[in-house]
């Protein structure tokens, strides 16, 4: 099977994916596109996601030559060797091409993390129906929402659920001389270098300004995506006014100790939710895809937390508005306002609870194994 991922997150889903394929069925060959999670779950990597790690529509022009020639890396896989399926996971403007070429070679489709079309509108709907044999929704309202389209779906489930639970806060504190009484604030930034180099230095800005505005200061720690160079992130840290700490990955150990947190719009603002850490969603999009985001974008909100909850739980900064001292501001008051954080947490749980528990990776591997095994059938007795 080929299996493409194009980000952090989509690599992460698909490692569990990939080792719940392995343990239904052994002697399954898996290649493609992902990162260091789906190498490590046995997947032999075509390319990595570190050269497709781009997000907006300039970051993407600028990227197209690169972008482009892997694209046409797996057509020629595709053609050349034939899988007995593919699975694509999210990064919608990619892998929504890649799996109209495989469906029309009669290679069968599923897509794992379907594109936000709730969010982006329904322009691309046309193309998702005729390019997948199956979508594996992964927030509850989706299957309603494909069904209504037309689109085969099975809501199996937010993977996100299995990595939470397993933080050890007290051995992060110990290992890192974490005191009890010192703000802890964590700064994620992104998973992509256009967004940290769009993001980081306003986040770091802030950082300073909330030090000055805290009684004793702050710890401020920054955890790494291993799609990002750590060479540019050290160089833009060493010019910020207070010390920030860089910790390789381990975003969920790092919310899980911190107060508060400052994050880039996406899965990161879902995992800061869930583990209950109260936080400010800042981001800043280039203005050509800013303003191709204000046409088509059909919710009055863009975090995952206020859209699961369905109100505002989490206060958006985006454009201008993410400026230091509007985000300084939103931390500081944020970390005296007992009365919202408990209602954070009670919308959190209350979320938590819709998603949790039902083994999203292992139903995922036995709902695209049945795909593919139904559509190898029907194949066989057309013949």
């Amino acid at each position: 099977m080929m299996v493409v991922a194009g980000e952090a997150s989509g690599d992460m889903y698909g490692g569990r994916l990939c080792a719940s394929l392995k343990e239904i069925v052994p002697e399954i060959e898996l290649f493609g596109v992902g990162g260091d999670a789906m190498a490590q779950s046995g997947v032999a990597l075509l390319s990595h996601i570190s050269e497709l790690s781009v997000m907006g529509t300039w970051d993407v022009l600028k990227n197209l030559g690169k972008i482009r020639g892997i694209l046409n890396k797996l057509k020629e896989r595709l053609n050349s060797d034939p899988p007995s399926g593919l699975i694509v996971i999210d990064f919608p403007g990619f892998n929504l091409r890649l799996a109209g070429y495989a469906r029309k070679r009669g290679i069968p489709v599923v897509y794992y993390v379907p594109p936000k079309l709730w969010v982006w509108g329904k322009w691309r709907m046309n193309a998702l129906r005729r390019s997948v044999d199956m979508v594996l929704a992964i927030f509850p309202f989706e299957e309603d929402f494909y069904r209504a389209e037309g689109v085969p779906v099975a809501f199996v489930g937010n993977p996100i659920v299995e990595f939470l639970g397993n933080e050890d806060p007290d051995g992060f504190r110990s290992l890192h001389s974490i005191d009890g009484d010192t703000k802890v604030i964590a700064l994620l930034p992104g998973s992509r270098p256009g967004e940290i180099r769009r993001l980081l230095p306003i986040f770091l800005e802030s950082a300073g300004l909330i030090s000055s505005r805290l009684e004793g200061g702050a710890r401020f720690l920054l955890p790494l995506a291993h799609t990002v160079s750590r060479p540019m992130v050290e160089r833009m840290v060493e010019g910020a006014p207070v010390d920030v700490e860089i910790v390789e990955g381990q975003s969920r150990e790092v919310l899980a100790v911190s107060d508060a947190a400052v994050v880039a719009s996406g899965t990161a603002t879902l995992e800061a939710f869930l583990l209950g850490t109260p936080q400010a969603v800042a981001y800043r999009m280039s203005p050509l895809s800013h303003l191709i985001g204000k046409l088509v974008i059909k919710v009055p909100m863009i975090s995952l937390p206020n859209i699961l909850a369905g109100k505002e739980v989490v206060r958006e900064l985006l454009q201008d508005s993410a400026s230091p001292k509007a985000i300084s501001d939103e931390i500081v008051s944020l970390l005296d306002d007992k009365p919202r954080i408990e209602a954070y947490r009670t919308a959190s749980g209350r979320v938590m609870d819709e998603l949790k528990g039902l083994g999203t990776s292992r139903l995922a591997a036995r709902a695209t194994l049945d795909v593919f095994d139904d559509f190898a059938k029907g194949h066989q007795s057309a013949h």
